[in-house]
């Protein structure tokens, strides 16, 4: 180094500070070069002295670079320089990175225009690190390098709702000066809507710029990337240089990764960091990494930086670097090492060739091959959510320059990065995000009758997630009063999202005929125009959404969105992109369109009937929730789906009795506890099939069939027109028939079971038949749809359900075909027609009297329940006791002997006694008094064989 007009040298001490560590230890050659500086010469066109500077390598060795030229204590300002160092120390960039023994090389310094006498010190510096460039790019050339760079020409907003459509224009692109300019126009422009530029659909965007790649042209795995740049300013600009996968091994983005050297958005718009002061311009520069899942799966972390002095990165010339090695990433500006990212806080996660989601092992995404992309993005996701918010269109046109491309290899040790590192004790270390447990595969999850996603708390095999680049979206679970916790999502921002994911994915297609997804909502908040966006997701592009009006503030609702017609409006974000239910990984995704706080609860796949003119039951194949199964008590059925004989009909179902004691029916799906869903039939008029017998050897060729809605609720046995056999025959039956069928007690509100179809109990032995095409259907006039029955009846006086007949609404009953139960003429003085219950099958069975509709005792809980019981023979079991058992619809109950009764006696053969049960001690003993639908009077369950009894007077009496 030396001081013009032989001024003293600076010591090399003075140069490099400990806080200012550069990607290898810098050091001064001044034993070895010497430096020569000619008069300065008045550049009149710009307005600048300029001095040349030569430096000779006076050594007998090469020197090897790269190298810089410190520039200190100049008299008048330094007008350009690559960058400085800790101590404010200019420096600037020497391309040659070879200085041989007696070389000589030259440099022009540009210094501002000033009366006072030009003076400065200099010192040539190299660094003898085991970084070995291997690639570059000094836009020196009059064109950009076709062999080094690609142009991306689309429309597609970058997948962030950016404003530009990219071109291969000069005007967009171009070299000058040494420089690679990417310049952003505000002008309308038509191009490709895909991402690849695919011609099938176009869009048109307000902004035209350019974003170059090096994909397939240099592509690396770990080295280190240095860039010399100066970046645009305004609010909507978003500079990017990057590096995304070349081979996308653990799928689509964000899954394989991306690298982020440096992004910012809106420079020299007010700044929005927190406690920024009015004024205060954005001055930040970032280093990310994006990685995780597939989108909407993906997390990202990283650091911001801030150029030492207040300098603005908008206003010169700065080097962002990037240091990778396998399992760590290191970002550096002006050579300042400001953050460190290591594999402890990144992972991929992805789909397997069976469609179970895999952690990547080692230091995946990032220990794949990476390409380097330039760009200037107007708007979108980040730049037109923060600072001033918006484009500002004056500000346009804004332009990145770009110095030069270098990248470097590690000598040390090529495969792997490891040994050229240069470390600051006082970088970031980013903690960044652990890979989320992968759940097992639950069996069967997603499958009816209903498929709970969350209440009270998520389900099983289930997991939270959120897509939140901006961090702007918050959600926990929260006590909410009258329903325990419910899911609280908070967002502040337009971008991001709350899901619910199972990642091994879910086949869900049975819902999408008849199913719904169906949620309860609160609104807190929103800003103004905010919706609230619900999806499925099978991984992007694959999704579709729809709006959801909400309700006014703080008033719970129930949402119910039909599944198909969700599934046909598509991806609004993604036009000609639907979600696929055989491979959902999200069940569903809650996104604010703006600024909004909702609560959620009760969020479950659920089957309805609602709004259709039509549901098929059966018609080629089983159309879920509906099943056919059987009952049979004694012999076997066989059950079968084959093709028919007649061309005009394909696959049927086939059943085969042989048995004289068995039903047949098509009922919907039984939850975990057994119980079959119940559905709202109450929109159709008519259950319709078509029945063909191929075999039916009885006399009396008699057939029954019966709507059922979850035992003992029923519409009774009807009796119809046996087929011809061999012919298939279409059946139409009305609805409103089996409702008025004598022992109906049909809700059509809640009917479980639209069709049972079986030969005559007890006359079945040897039929062979064959049932399709069944549906429930409706005529179109919704005025004379069957009305549900009354909920319940209240009884608030005396009601006798028997004496010499049943009581409106109320009919003799047996649960399981092995009673038989009449009306009868007793002989003794005081009795005429009395019920008698023969117990005659050997299996178990209870009987006794059944009401259509359910009956509230609570008016007359402090009466009693009396009848007259004669036991006419005692079961053939001489231990069992004769049981009275009372069932609410709910299926709660009450149960005593006879023997409990506020009389105390004991069944006796032959005699009528009188028998009286307190209703509160009823309901003291379990039974709801509010639905009161059966009375039964029985021996105990399997020990009734050859008991008969008869019945009398059964009153409840307040």
């Amino acid at each position: 180094m030396k001081r013009h007009a032989l001024s003293q040298v600076l010591a090399a001490s003075l140069l490099l500070g400990a806080s200012q560590l550069a990607y290898a230890d810098w050091a001064a050659l001044d034993s070895q070069v010497q430096i020569h500086s000619a008069n300065p010469v008045f550049d009149r066109v710009n307005r600048v002295y300029r001095v040349t500077v030569t430096i000779s390598n006076n050594s007998e060795q090469a020197l090897t670079g790269p190298f810089r030229l410190l520039v200190s204590e100049p008299s008048v300002a330094l007008v350009e320089q690559s960058g400085e160092s800790a101590e404010g120390i200019a420096y600037i960039d020497v391309a040659q990175s070879e200085l041989a023994a007696g070389q000589s090389l030259s440099l022009d310094l540009k210094f501002a225009l000033d009366r006072r006498r030009l003076t400065f010190n200099a010192s040539l510096m190299n660094n003898p690190s085991n970084w070995q460039l291997v690639w570059q790019d000094e836009f020196d050339g009059a064109q950009i390098d076709t062999n080094k760079w690609g142009f991306e020409q689309n429309c597609w907003g970058g997948g962030n709702g950016e404003q530009q459509c990219y071109t291969n224009r000069d005007k967009n692109a171009f070299v000058q000066d040494g420089l690679l300019n990417i310049v952003a126009h505000q002008e309308s422009f038509t191009g490709p809507a895909g991402p690849n530029g695919e011609t099938d659909s176009y869009a048109t965007l307000p902004y035209t710029s350019a974003r170059l790649r090096t994909l397939n042209k240099g592509d690396w795995t770990y080295g280190r990337f240095e860039i010399r740049a100066k970046l645009p300013a305004g609010q909507g600009t978003w500079p990017a240089i990057w590096m995304l996968p070349s081979d996308y091994v653990y799928g689509g983005w964000a899954a394989s990764g991306e690298i982020d050297i440096m992004e910012a958005v809106n420079l020299k718009a007010q700044s929005d960091k927190p406690g920024a002061a009015p004024g205060e311009l954005e001055n930040r520069t970032h280093g990310t990494l994006h990685y995780g899942r597939v989108w909407p799966g993906n997390v990202s972390s990283g650091a911001a930086y801030e150029l030492p002095g207040g300098l603005n990165p908008a206003d010169g010339f700065h080097t962002y670097a990037l240091e990778w090695q396998e399992g760590e990433i290191r970002w550096y500006v002006d050579d300042v090492h400001f953050a460190t990212q290591r594999d402890t806080g990144w992972y991929a996660q992805y789909l397997d060739a069976n469609g179970q989601m895999q952690t990547a092992p080692g230091s995946a995404p990032f220990n794949e091959r990476f390409h380097l992309l330039l760009n200037l993005a107007v708007g979108g996701a980040w730049a037109g959510n923060v600072n001033e918010k918006g484009i500002d269109p004056n500000v346009f046109p804004q332009t990145m320059q770009v110095d030069y491309v270098r990248v470097y290899e590690c000598a040390v040790n090529p495969t792997t990065g490891a040994g050229c590192e240069t470390i600051s004790a006082d970088a970031e270390l980013v903690e960044g995000h652990t890979a989320p447990d992968i759940p097992d595969p639950v069996d069967n999850l997603g499958a009816g009758p209903v498929f709970n996603l969350y209440a009270n708390g998520l389900f099983e095999g289930l997991g939270f997630n959120s897509y939140n680049p901006e961090g702007a979206v918050q959600f926990s679970q929260v006590q909410e009063p009258g329903k325990d916790l419910v899911l609280q999502l908070d967002k502040s921002g337009p971008v991001g999202n709350l899901y619910i994911e199972y990642p091994p994915g879910l086949d869900l297609t049975h819902w999408q005929e008849y199913g719904e997804l169906v949620f309860d909502v609160k609104l807190q908040s929103a800003d103004a125009g905010s919706e609230l966006l619900v999806k499925l997701d099978s991984g992007w592009p694959f999704v579709s959404d729809t709006a959801v009006p909400l309700a006014e503030i703080g008033q719970w609702q129930e949402v119910r969105l039909n599944i198909a017609e969700l599934l046909a409006k598509g991806n609004r974000f993604a036009p000609g992109n639907y979600a696929n239910l055989a491979s959902i990984l999200n069940p569903v995704v809650f996104e604010p369109t703006g600024a909004m706080s909702v609560q959620l609860d009760n969020i479950r796949y659920q089957y309805s009937l609602a709004n259709r003119s039509e549901a098929v039951i059966f018609d080629e194949a089983d159309h879920p929730p509906f099943v056919l199964a059987s009952y049979v008590a004694n012999g076997d059925v066989t059950l079968e789906q084959v093709t028919s004989s007649d061309s005009q009909y394909g696959q049927v179902k086939q059943i085969s009795f042989n048995t004289n004691e068995s039903v047949v029916y098509f009922q919907t799906q039984v939850d975990t506890s057994g119980t079959p869903l119940r559905l709202d039939v109450s929109g159709f008029d008519f259950i319709e099939f078509d029945l063909n017998v191929l075999a039916d050897p009885r006399e009396v060729r008699n057939f029954m069939l019966k709507m059922d809605c979850g035992h003992p609720c029923s519409s009774g046995d009807v009796a119809i027109d046996a087929p011809a056999i061999g012919q298939w025959t279409h059946y139409q039956i009305a609805i409103s028939d089996l409702l008025a069928n004598p022992s109906s007690s049909l809700d059509v509100s809640r009917v479980d079971t639209p069709l049972v179809l079986f030969p005559a109990w007890g006359n079945q032995q040897g039929v062979v038949m064959q049932v399709d095409n069944v549906r429930l259907t409706g005529d179109g006039d919704d005025s004379n749809n069957p009305e549900p029955p009354p909920s319940h009846i209240v009884v608030e006086d005396e009601l006798v359900l028997f004496a010499d007949t049943a009581a409106n609404g109320w009919t003799l009953w047996d649960c399981c075909a092995n009673a038989s139960l009449t009306v009868v003429q007793d002989n003794d003085p005081g009795f005429g027609n009395v019920v008698e219950v023969n117990f005659y099958g050997p299996s178990g069975t209870v009987s006794g009297l059944q009401a259509n509709i359910a009956h509230d005792l609570r008016p007359v809980a402090e009466g009693t329940l009396e009848f007259d019981l004669k036991l006419v023979s005692a079961p053939e079991d001489a231990e069992a006791l004769i049981l009275i058992k009372i069932e609410g619809q709910n299926s709660s109950y009450a149960q005593f002997a006879l023997s409990d009764s506020l009389e105390g006696q004991v069944p006796q053969v032959g005699q009528w006694q009188h028998f009286s049960y307190d209703i509160s001690a009823l309901a003291a003993a379990g039974l709801d008094l509010s639905q009161i639908k059966l009375v039964m009077i029985f021996p105990e369950w399997g020990r009734a064989l050859g008991a008969v009894y008869r019945l009398d007077n059964l009153v409840i009496r307040p």
